[in-house]
Order: structure tokens, then sequence, then C-alpha cells
């Protein structure tokens, strides 16, 4: 599956919609269909019906894939630090980003540095 960003990002990432769908068939087992019938006020045929083959739990986890829902977040939310700080961390995670040898020492260094005084 390939996601377009925008005109210069684009991630390519393996379709995940079976493990989705595995994931929800499990679930209905584990729970029993009776049971989530109830739950949501439907027939319990009504749930065989959505795990059929062209039903809804199949598109229903392709759509999941689609938007992500099921994938690791990436995004990073940071609040009341200041610029310095944040330039100081941006340094400290470089490393995780390029490959070893691409990493410098030295910013490994000060990032170690800099942990160290966020722990103290």
């Amino acid at each position: 599956m390939e996601l377009i960003i925008d005109m210069e990002t684009t991630i390519t990432r393996k379709s995940n919609a079976k493990n989705i769908e595995a994931k929800i068939r499990n679930g209905i087992q584990a729970h029993s269909a009776i049971r989530i019938a109830e739950a949501i006020g439907v027939n319990p045929s009504q749930i065989t019906r959505w795990q059929s083959e062209d039903g809804i739990i199949p598109k229903m986890a392709k759509l999941l894939d689609c938007i992500g829902y099921d994938s690791p977040k990436q995004d990073l939310v940071i609040t009341n630090i200041s610029g310095e700080e944040i330039r100081k961390l941006i340094d400290m995670l470089e490393h995780l980003r390029l490959p070893k040898k691409e990493a410098s020492e030295l910013k490994n260094n000060e990032a170690c540095e800099y942990f160290k005084e966020l722990c103290i």
C-alpha cells in the first residue's frame, strides 16, 4: 500500500488488512457472536453475515488498514519546553533516525549529557 502525504513524501507499507480481519474474527469467536449481537442490538445471524467474504468485516478491516488504525503512531507532541530544550531533544533522538555509521559521536555524547541533566 502506498500513501501519498504530499508531492515530495510517499510512505510505502505492507497491507495489514488480513491481520486486522483475523483479529476481529478472533475477537468474535472469543466473546461469542450471541453476546456481541446482544451488546450492539442486532440478531446473532447478522454477525455471521458480517463475516462472509463480501460482508462488512473484510471491508472494515481494509478501511482500518487504509487509515492506519492498527499502525504504530509516529506523532509527537511537545509542550511547555523552550526552543533550546527542543533542539537538544532532537539532537538526542537524531541518532535513532540515522544509521549507526552516520550518527556522530558528538551528538550522541551531547544527547547522553542532556538526558543525564533531565534525570537529575
